[in-house]
């Protein structure tokens, strides 16, 4: 197409040079040996130039079109492939994270439990020597009272002679 009208341009060049170059009006509509090697020369100057420049160049176009349109599709392709690489990461992230944080409960349910464990071991312990010492306070206050109920009465005899002032 664009051949096609640069042809029809040169040739419309051609034309109005070859009027200008007339030496009458009446030898414009006249055709002469120059203009018919004018014709031939054009003609072959656009076959030999259309096979040696207009061809190559717009093969060059072509291929720089495919080259800079398959460089664009293979970055778009680049791009999705780096946006799905980028979204599978933060699904197993994500998933990493959830399975730490779920992890992570457990232990603390773990050492809750193991917790609570302890602390109602140490409970029963201490409420067990809590009942030990009290048995042994009773008993040691039992002996106790026993061996002051002897002293006691002793004592209150005494007592009881001197303000009496006789024994009793």
């Amino acid at each position: 197409m664009l051949i096609r009208r640069m042809i029809l341009f040169f040739i419309l060049i051609a034309l109005l040079i070859s009027t200008f170059n007339a030496r009458a009006a009446e030898d414009i509509l006249s055709v002469d040996k120059t203009l018919i090697i004018q014709i031939i020369i054009f003609v072959a100057a656009i076959f030999i130039l259309n096979s040696l420049l207009f061809k190559p160049l717009l093969e060059l176009v072509v291929r720089r079109e495919k080259l800079t349109t398959g460089t664009i599709e293979e970055a778009n392709q680049l791009g999705k492939k780096v946006e799905q690489i980028i979204n599978e990461y933060n699904v197993k992230l994500n998933e990493a994270r959830t399975q730490a944080m779920e992890e992570r409960n457990e232990i603390r349910r773990q050492a809750q439990s193991a917790y609570d464990d302890i602390v109602k071991k140490a409970k029963e312990e201490a409420q067990t020597l809590l009942e030990e010492a009290k048995a042994k306070l009773q008993s040691e206050t039992k002996e106790i009272k026993e061996k002051v109920r002897s002293d006691i009465e002793v004592l209150a005899r005494e007592m009881a002679s001197r303000i009496l002032g006789k024994e009793v």
